[in-house]
């Protein structure tokens, strides 16, 4: 049984590797004897970055030298060079890491040889020819003989139409960083052991605070193989005497290299940020249709054409991260260029093109040992009770998935709780209650708690990683058939404690994770059983409420009591609400007597003198009957009888379209100061400002805030309003907006 492993210049064949860390063992664990049938080398390896011409330009020959001999000068050391020139293999490999030349060497040619010179420093730069043709290195260093193969530069190899490639094209959109981690093939025990993710090289090739921050993540990939010969005719096991069996695993891996794949790979991660949350199914569709690879190069995607008058606005309040990584295919495009979009798909459409010129490792052939008949022979002279101990980490591969999405949570929490620490104010504390006890508090004492939790979680993911290494049955089903108990605390249980973020996702948004088991309260009960059925319609928009979050009540005699109001609640279809055709404000008017001025202070009515209180409005359902006193038929909170403190004029929206809601509030004051509707020239349809028709002086620190439609141009329209009540005033509110058609 053979499988894949992701190059790293480490590796060589034969080597022991470990298949569940994706760390090499010990070395010639298996003798490889090279294949009698020579391989065509019809590609050039290259690194992803450009490779000096002159490390691979062939000096001019020696005048005493023999006329089959050829003179090259990297600038690697005699050692690396050493080293690479001992593996049998067909072609020539430029290695990635140190700029040298590996020497893949073809059986069938003739014994010409070819003097490589490597030099580090001026001094060992000096050389002199002898009388034979061959070249004296001063300092003690001598020339390494190889035999001599055919060197090009890598951009003047000729592309080889003739190539047999395997192509694979991936596009989609991934949800978390473990989704990143499946598709890159890379091991989830060993992003868990450095605590990031890890490329073939030690570079973090995943931005996960990029990717936990956006909305919207996509990632592209491009895998191309080509084909090739067996490099091996015979391959032996080379074991260790004396050594303990049960020390197998530790020091041969449960595998070993038996060769490697040529080809490429590109990989994109597009992680897109919108800061204008009602807009994200719209950026979503315009990704999609951007980042949609063509079945071939020259065609084009019939959804893309369709968004290209409208996508330079789509694009207005985004932030996109892309990062990319690949391995062959050379210079993908100029170093002027710009990564987008739109660079990302030309190239994955040209990549494998780009692969037939020049192409390099990109994985390793693992092979168990137990496939070689020269390892069972072995290990059949060994006693029953003292045979080759090989770990089967078969079963840790979903076991450890899991382990990686807990220990990912845990990172989020830490970092979020990092977050509430800077910005408490942005956030609520979640309502204690029966299914929900002992919530995080926004503390420092109880945030710093959390965060030492979330660093325990962390630490015992990783032991238990560690663990497995050397006891893969922990990931197995223990001796009653049931599923071992977790030292760790599942993430979500601490999630759920959290306290939540006030705004930021859309409503829709808030509806769906608040069904999640993860995802308590981003929307509370009392919103869910008001707006939730609503919230999933694809042609209604809910903008977030704007103002204080409800207060608690604290025993019956609290007469505050929050309610929660939706202007749908009056629609007469379930699927589809009707277009708003008049709107009205109203204010709350203080008549209370102020029985706390003797304490110099003023009570809840006296405070709310002036602040919006309640909404009128009609839809077009109401044509046959006749509107109440304010000119509305229906009211939303509590109305006023008082004209002076009703918003002139009656908005008619028959004739104009409302486009733009301005909410002002003064933060704490669980009121609302002020509420206009305006349309798309700015001009105020109907209005109520406390500092203004009340004639109360502003109040210190007000805060105003505009909710737009989603889309002006689709034909999104006012619908209605939704928000928070108390006893006298609305203490919080939002916009509701409707797809018209």
């Amino acid at each position: 049984m053979s499988f894949l492993a992701p190059y790293t210049n480490a590796m060589r064949i034969g080597q022991g590797f470990n298949s569940y860390t994706q760390e090499i063992c010990i070395e010639n664990a298996v003798i490889v004897e090279p294949a009698r049938t020579a391989r065509a080398s019809t590609s050039k390896r290259s690194s992803t970055a450009s490779i000096d011409s002159k490390l691979l330009h062939p000096s001019a020959p020696s005048k005493s030298a023999s006329p089959n001999v050829t003179i090259i000068q990297p600038k690697a050391s005699i050692e690396s060079l050493a080293s690479n020139a001992t593996a049998s293999s067909v072609g020539s490999h430029i290695n990635e890491k140190t700029g040298s030349t590996e020497a893949l060497i073809d059986p069938g040619t003739a014994p010409t040889t070819a003097k490589v010179i490597g030099a580090s420093t001026p001094a060992e730069k000096a050389s002199t020819p002898t009388a034979n043709g061959a070249t004296t290195v001063k300092n003690g260093i001598t020339p390494l003989e190889i035999p001599a193969t055919s060197v090009h530069q890598a951009e003047a190899t000729p592309p080889h139409k003739n190539v047999v490639q395997i192509v694979t094209y991936s596009s989609r959109m991934v949800d978390n960083v473990s989704d990143i981690v499946e598709a890159l093939n890379i091991s989830s025990s060993a992003s868990i052991k450095y605590g990031t993710i890890k490329g073939a090289g030690s570079a973090s090739i995943v931005n996960e605070n990029k990717v936990n921050q956006s909305d919207l993540n996509y990632i592209v990939t491009v895998k191309v193989t080509n084909e090739t010969s067996p490099i091996a005719d015979k391959m032996t096991f080379n074991p260790i005497p004396q050594l303990e069996n049960s020390k197998f695993t530790e020091v041969f891996g449960d595998c070993f290299i038996s060769g490697f794949t040529e080809g490429g790979e590109f990989s994109a991660i597009v992680s897109i940020k919108v800061s204008d949350k009602s807009k994200v199914s719209a950026v979503k569709a315009a990704a999609e249709a951007e980042i949609a690879i063509a079945a071939a190069p020259g065609l084009s995607v019939g959804a893309k054409s369709s968004l290209d008058k409208s996508k330079s606005d789509v694009w207005d309040d985004t932030e996109t991260t892309i990062s990319v990584n690949w391995a062959g295919g050379g210079e993908l495009k100029p170093a002027e260029d710009k990564w987008d979009l739109a660079t990302v798909v030309d190239v994955a459409t040209r990549f494998p093109s780009l692969v037939q010129t020049c192409a390099q490792r990109t994985s390793a052939i693992l092979t168990r040992y137990t496939s070689l008949r020269s390892f069972n022979e072995v290990d059949a002279r060994n006693s029953p009770e003292d045979r080759f101990k090989i770990l089967d980490y078969d079963l840790c591969t979903l076991y450890t998935q899991d382990l990686f999405s807990s220990f990912v949570a845990y990172k989020n929490i830490w970092a979020e709780l990092s977050e509430m620490l800077r910005n408490p104010e942005e956030y609520q504390e979640r309502d204690e209650g029966k299914n929900l006890p002992n919530p995080v508090l926004l503390t420092p004492q109880s945030l710093n708690e959390t965060r030492r939790l979330a660093s325990k979680g962390l630490t015992q993911i990783t032991d238990l990683t560690k663990a497995l290494i050397t006891n893969p049955a922990l990931a197995d089903l223990d001796e009653n058939g049931q599923q071992r108990p977790v030292t760790y605390m599942w993430p979500g249980e601490l999630k759920r404690r959290m306290p939540i973020k006030h705004h930021g996702l859309t409503i829709r948004e808030q509806a769906n994770l608040a069904r999640s088991t993860t995802n308590f309260g981003l929307l509370n009960s009392q919103e869910m059983a008001k707006v939730g059925t609503w919230a999933r319609n694809e042609d209604v928009q809910f903008s977030p409420l704007i103002g204080d979050l409800p207060r608690s009540q604290h025993s019956w005699l609290d007469r505050n009591k929050d309610t929660v109001f939706c202007s749908l609640d009056f629609v007469k279809s379930s699927y589809h609400p009707g277009n708003l055709t008049k709107l009205r404000f109203h204010a709350h008017q203080d008549r209370s007597i102020n029985w706390l001025s003797i304490f110099g202070g003023r009570n809840r009515s006296k405070r709310c003198h002036g602040q919006l209180s309640a909404i009128g409005f009609s839809t077009t359902d109401d044509t046959r009957n006749s509107p109440g006193e304010d000119g509305t038929h229906h009211v939303l909170g509590k109305a006023n009888k008082n004209q002076a403190f009703w918003s002139q004029p009656l908005a008619d929206l028959t004739r104009s379209k409302a486009s733009k809601v301005r909410i002002e509030y003064a933060p704490g004051s669980q009121c609302v100061a002020a509420l206009a509707v305006l349309d798309s020239t700015g001009q105020e349809l109907t209005s109520w400002k406390e500092y203004g028709q009340a004639k109360v002086n502003i109040p210190a620190g007000l805060k105003s805030v505009e909710q737009e439609a989603p889309d002006a141009r689709s034909g999104w329209v006012l619908a209605g309003f939704w928000g928070h009540a108390d006893s006298f005033v609305i203490t919080s509110v939002g916009a509701i907006w409707r797809k018209a058609g």
